[in-house]
């Protein structure tokens, strides 16, 4: 059961997602991932730098944000708005990962300390 303390920091956390959330999103859509990266790692002095707890708890919050969306959970929206919003994770590299699959090419971003979703022949770290 979580503690009220904990729910409460985990709202605070899920409420800086949401507001997050439209400016990454349409970066995203728009911005190439060295641009994108770029921005957001300049922006870097106006965010929180959590703990490892801090950096549990953001992290949950953007899973459960990204879950809810009406477009499905996406592991590139879900790395950029840790970025967006962790001083600590801007300093960290992000991977991408590309693989042919049964014709079909199929890719994965995260950052360190995640999955990288499995093999892939092709990574790229920005």
């Amino acid at each position: 059961m979580i503690r009220a303390a904990e729910r409460t920091s985990l709202l605070a956390e899920v409420l800086r997602v949401l507001a997050a959330l439209p400016a990454v999103e349409i970066a995203r859509r728009v911005c190439g991932p060295q641009a994108l990266l770029a921005t957001l790692r300049d922006a870097r002095w106006r965010r929180l730098e959590r703990d490892a707890a801090g950096r549990q708890r953001l992290r949950r919050a953007v899973g459960w944000v990204d879950r809810h969306l009406g477009s499905g959970g996406n592991c590139y929206r879900r790395a950029l708005l840790e970025i967006a919003l962790d001083r600590g994770v801007a300093a960290e590299p992000v991977y991408f990962g590309l693989k042919l699959e049964n014709e079909r090419l199929d890719g994965h971003a995260w950052l360190p300390g995640q999955t990288d979703g499995g093999a892939f022949p092709f990574t790229i770290r920005l």
